[in-house]
Formats: structure tokens, C-alpha cells, sequence
């Protein structure tokens, strides 16, 4: 999923793709305008570059089913795509 898509959970959270990895995909709570060029290769699992301290584009939640070593909250994936960035 690209940088940027917008994803509307069950519930009704809205949250934005910060992150898409064989891990899972990354979201950001609410709606963010980014781009790949944001994110400065730090939204993947093969990245060997450390994010700046300051760096605004963490994932909060990943969409997959929980895991027992989960480091963020996993909310399934049972959402649909509300708007895909040019």
C-alpha cells in the first residue's frame, strides 16, 4: 500500500500509511498528507538508517491481526481505502 492511503477501520478510525513492510502496513491515526519523499526511507523493515529523534511519521497501529510480540497495536484487517495519493 502506498504512502499516504488513507484507511477507514470498522469502528470508524480513520489513519494514514506511514509504513509497509512483510511485517504489516503502518498507520498513522487521522488523515496526513504525505509522500514517499516524507517518509525519507525509513517507512520499511529493510532500512538500515535511523530515523531522527524528531521524526513525525511512526506508525501507531499496523494493520494485521495481533501477535504476541507486538511492538504497536494490531487492529486486524478488516478496513477499507479511502483515498489513494497520486
Amino acid at each position: 500500500m502506498k504512502a499516504g492511503t488513507i484507511i477507514k477501520l470498522q469502528d470508524g478510525r480513520v489513519g494514514t500509511v506511514v509504513y509497509n513492510s512483510l511485517d504489516g502496513v503502518g498507520i498513522k491515526w487521522g488523515r496526513h498528507k504525505i509522500t514517499m519523499a516524507d517518509i525519507q526511507g525509513h517507512g520499511s523493515l529493510f532500512n538500515d538508517d535511523k530515523a531522527p529523534d524528531d521524526y513525525e511519521y511512526y506508525p501507531d497501529a499496523m494493520l494485521r491481526n495481533p501477535y504476541p510480540s507486538a511492538d504497536l497495536p494490531c487492529v486486524g484487517e478488516d478496513y477499507s481505502i479511502e483515498s489513494i495519493p497520486e
